[in-house]
């Protein structure tokens, strides 16, 4: 069984629409069209509402145009089972007109003769219709002129076309859309390969011999204005260690050393708020 589409409760315009003379309620969906309730079409047509609802939900296709809306029915509001105007003429071209009341079967069966004209123009056989071996007409029987039959097959001809046009179309944008596809999981693997050669690299000789001095620098500013914090510079470095995670300088990832200069940046700011000299010039930054 086809699952049924999940809609997020939003707002939706409640419309009203011609289904061959009968006026329905529907829901307008933002980017997908139509949906009329199934109970308004089942009525209309007198079907059992819950056996249609079973079938739409088990028909491949037809599941797919099925959605659940918000409508007033009855006096209120209620969530219903509605099927996309885009699938109602297949809807409708599935049922038996012996199942619909008598007094919609003739709509229905004129309908369905009506679908097995266009299906078979644009998907038919393109075969020559010959003309059948019978006596001519009666004075008051109707004969389609020469010319309505070329416009005819011209009209059919040209809907050939189209429909050719239209499959090329679908198969070119989903050629496009899998090579899309493809690209982005490329892309996506480079990227977990350049994540991963991040994680993995380590600083620089220059970055390692920054920090290193930056911290000897603070300490020794700072053990100068407070005399009793001797063998600072070994606190502040075993701090520094163990807030980057590491067990030494040189192990530090080069990800993770912009978040080391911001490190150092506090320690300054908090130890020496007046100190304009705390930090060394930055220049590693330059090899």
């Amino acid at each position: 069984m086809a699952e049924l589409p999940e809609l997020p409760q939003r707002p939706v315009r409640i419309e009203s629409v011609d289904l061959d003379g009968d006026e329905l309620v529907a829901a307008v969906l933002e980017g997908e069209g139509v949906a009329v309730p199934i109970r308004l079409v089942c009525a209309a047509l007198g079907l059992d509402i819950q056996a249609q609802s079973d079938r739409l939900r088990e028909h491949d296709v037809l599941s797919q145009g099925l959605r659940v809306v918000r409508v007033p029915i009855g006096g209120r509001v209620r969530s219903v089972l509605a099927i996309l105007h885009t699938h109602i003429a297949f809807w409708l071209a599935t049922i038996t007109p012996s199942q619909v009341g008598d007094d919609v079967r003739p709509k229905l069966v004129r309908y369905q003769k009506e679908l097995v004209v266009v299906l078979n123009a644009l998907y038919g056989p393109a075969l020559p219709v010959l003309p059948p071996a019978a006596p001519a007409p009666a004075p008051d029987t109707a004969v389609v002129p020469a010319e309505i039959q070329q416009q005819l097959s011209a009209t059919i001809k040209e809907l050939r076309t189209l429909r050719d046009v239209l499959l090329a179309s679908l198969a070119e944008q989903q050629v496009t859309r899998e090579q899309v596809q493809a690209l982005d999981v490329r892309m996506q693997t480079v990227e977990d390969v350049v994540e991963d050669l991040r994680q993995i690299a380590k600083i620089s000789a220059a970055q390692a011999e920054y920090i290193q001095r930056t911290i000897k620098r603070i300490a020794t500013r700072y053990q100068q204005r407070t005399p009793a914090s001797a063998n600072y510079y070994e606190r502040l470095f075993a701090q520094f260690k163990i807030d980057m995670g590491i067990p030494r300088y040189d192990a530090l990832p080069a990800s993770k050393y912009g978040r080391a200069i911001g490190w150092l940046r506090e320690q300054a700011a908090t130890l020496l708020p007046d100190d304009p000299d705390a930090l060394p010039p930055h220049q590693e930054q330059l090899l």
